[in-house]
């Protein structure tokens, strides 16, 4: 993947691939891939990868019901966790383009992302933000939130920004962290670039009348499963495999 100047300029100002400061506590897959929740992350794509009756998907969209159930987190480990894979590389989009996050997670700058490639104003190489992670690199929402991100969204544009990352290198995949469900249309209309939607459910916060509604608003046949998030308790709190030690809850 290609970055452009002003992205080199950054990466030598700052050693860690452009990034600002410390990566949010929550990547675990970055900060402690031993932990218990680096192991179900690592779970989640294991089944991504091993699934029986459909091909594995390149293209994977992230969402939750509401605000607040961790989607972005989820789909930052899981993305995290396929680039440390073999040979796999991972573009993870930020598609919520009306309340950017990742720049906060992965503690780099505001730049132009999604919403200026679809205007026409950037290009994907000038947007591409690299990470220290290797094999895995971000495509930001916006520099600044458009006041139309789902028009955006259902362009034409956005349909041949997704189809060319994605077709560019036969090892990538791309992981598409959405808006929630309940709270925007957006989610409905990147469902239908996506060959497979995970949905996040926060344990003891989502009420299940959100979470049904939410499913119905989406592609039933492309939801190959649900992460719950935030669970307090597990049957096996702790124990000890080879250098794998789980002692945190999740």
């Amino acid at each position: 993947m290609k970055i452009s100047k002003a992205l080199e300029k950054q990466n030598k100002e700052h050693p860690v691939a452009g990034m600002e400061g410390e990566l949010d506590d929550h990547l675990y897959m970055y900060h402690m891939p031993y932990s218990y929740t680096a192991e179900q992350i690592r779970k989640i794509r294991t089944q991504i990868f091993h699934m029986t009756n459909r091909a594995i998907p390149r293209v994977i969209m992230v969402t939750s019901s509401v605000p607040s159930e961790g989607k972005t987190i989820v789909a930052s480990n899981l993305a995290i966790s396929i680039a440390k894979s073999e040979e796999k590389h991972v573009l993870l989009i930020e598609c919520d383009m009306r309340k950017p996050t990742l720049y906060r997670v992965f503690k780099f700058p505001k730049s132009p992302g999604l919403s200026e490639i679809i205007q026409g104003k950037a290009t994907i190489e000038d947007c591409l933000v690299k990470t220290p992670i290797e094999k895995f690199t971000i495509l930001p929402a916006a520099e600044n939130p458009p006041s139309n991100p789902s028009e955006l969204l259902e362009s034409r544009r956005m349909a041949s920004i997704i189809e060319e990352v994605a077709t560019r290198y036969s090892d990538r995949f791309i992981i598409l962290d959405t808006p929630p469900i309940q709270a925007t249309v957006d989610p409905k209309i990147i469902s239908g670039q996506a060959d497979a939607i995970i949905v996040v459910a926060r344990y003891r916060y989502i009420k299940r009348g959100d979470f049904e509604a939410a499913l119905d608003n989406l592609p039933r046949d492309k939801i190959i499963g649900t992460v719950l998030n935030a669970v307090d308790e597990i049957p096996a709190v702790k124990y000890k495999y080879k250098k794998y030690k789980y002692d945190k809850y999740y």
